[in-house]
């Protein structure tokens, strides 16, 4: 009876060890990259002093913002919404020794010559990418640029147009360029944001693009190599959020619409929302890819899902039926269990609410939760405090301003197949030590 106790004892610990092995479901966030000001990994230092006398490269106008991992590295995005950025994707990297103390670099993806401005061979302004983990396809948005993002309605003559470049990381070649028609991304007002992507016959086919200035939702078709938009007047910004305060600080005249978006691991359905606004809508992407940009059969079968807790940036989908985004007002990230919202529900997706929202991680650097990254268990995000940036006084030196966070979520890219790995095999390990446990304190009782 004694040896039995033991054992009970011995299987109640495994038990909690396993569970606690990514913390007891109150992780919090860490920060894996921070930076006062973002400095690039430069040729040479007289090159990098030519751009500086130049105005090529103004050290404070740099704000990371989009993210997305592969194989271990994180690839960023530095959208040049004001000059003086010298590269737009960058992939991070340990800086030399040389520089005697630790700090990261951004390299230019995939080189120098592909980040000149001005070339329209060459990345003009890339807000965000998306990477196929089955194919290592980046798929890329260039927007194309504008000087400075306080003349958003003027759009230069001369401009190179939007455009979509795919990528191979792996091969380090270039495998499709499309441009977008004006027919598609309009003309003046127009800025191609955040994108998913949707396979079809196993292959990623479709992706869809928030276009955040002309409130439009692009569709582009790998397969026909061709593109068209949806509109509909939940993508504009609404009035109400049109000034937000972070910590103390009020960004005012936000126009911004559609913004984040995110799609569930079957690529049935479709969500998105505005940073000036807190709707949080749904579409199934069945009548994305079949209607081909007819307005009617999209407000026709669009709805509303419900109200977030704040206006927000990027989402994020994962694989245990959880959607992430930012909240801007809290400085914090949220989750919508749409598990536990499905059974009010009847399990049914086109009736469901959104009513669960529980905080993943808030803290008061959390400022602009901008962009939401899934990989290997971690949820990822990037905060790119706008708020600051496009203050009046602007960011300064002395204080860290940029951060790439990450927490423990136990969840997966919406396009990888399966469960996490580790947290599989803890749960396998939890299984059997609970039902080993049952059958002992039912023998102790008999």
């Amino acid at each position: 009876m004694e040896f039995l106790r033991l054992m009970l004892l011995v299987a109640v610990s495994v038990s909690n060890i396993s569970a606690d092995s990514h913390g007891n479901g109150n992780n919090e966030a860490e920060v894996v990259y921070q930076w006062n000001i973002v400095e690039y990994e430069w040729p040479n230092d007289t090159y990098k002093e030519e751009q500086i006398t130049s105005g090529n490269y103004i050290p404070q106008n740099s704000a990371v913002h989009g993210i997305k991992l592969y194989k271990g590295r994180v690839y960023v995005t530095v959208p040049r919404l004001k000059p003086g950025v010298p590269s737009s994707l960058n992939v991070i990297i340990d800086a030399p020794e040389s520089f005697n103390r630790s700090e990261h670099l951004l390299r230019p993806f995939p080189s120098w010559e592909m980040q000149e401005l001005g070339n329209c061979e060459a990345i003009q302004r890339v807000q965000s990418m998306e990477i196929d983990p089955q194919t290592g396809y980046m798929w890329i948005v260039d927007t194309g640029y504008i000087p400075n993002m306080k003349d958003v309605e003027v759009q230069p003559v001369d401009s190179c147009p939007a455009k979509m470049i795919i990528y191979d990381i792996d091969n380090n070649v270039e495998v499709r360029r499309y441009i977008f028609p004006k027919s598609t991304v309009g003309y003046g007002l127009f800025y191609l944001n955040d994108i998913v992507l949707s396979y079809s016959e196993g292959k990623a086919r479709y992706a869809f693009i928030s276009e955040t200035l002309g409130y439009k939702l692009v569709v582009y078709d790998y397969k026909k190599n061709t593109s068209y938009y949806y509109a509909h007047a939940n993508m504009v910004a609404d009035e109400k959020y049109e000034n937000i305060t972070i910590n103390n600080l009020t960004l005012t005249g936000i126009i911004t619409g559609i913004n984040g978006i995110a799609i569930s691991p079957d690529f049935k359905y479709l969500y998105y929302s505005s940073v000036a606004g807190t709707g949080l809508h749904q579409i199934e992407t069945a009548v994305l890819t079949s209607a081909e940009g007819s307005s009617s059969e999209f407000a026709a079968n669009v709805r509303t899902v419900g109200q977030k807790v704040s206006p927000g940036d990027g989402m994020a989908y994962g694989t245990t039926n959880k959607l992430y985004y930012s909240a801007l007002g809290p400085n914090a990230v949220y989750a919508w269990d749409i598990e536990t919202d499905l059974k009010s529900s009847f399990g049914n997706l086109n009736q469901i609410q959104l009513k669960t929202q529980d905080v993943v991680d808030s803290d008061l650097t959390m400022e602009w939760v901008d962009t939401l990254a899934i990989d290997n268990g971690y949820l990822w995000f990037t905060t790119s405090r706008l708020n600051k940036f496009f203050s009046e006084d602007g960011i300064v030196h002395h204080e860290p301003n940029f951060f790439i966070w990450r927490i423990y979520t136990g969840d997966q890219n919406y396009m990888k197949k399966g469960k996490d790995p580790v947290q599989s095999a803890n749960n396998t390990v939890v299984s059997i030590m609970t039902v080993f446990t049952s059958l002992l304190l039912a023998f102790l009782l008999m």
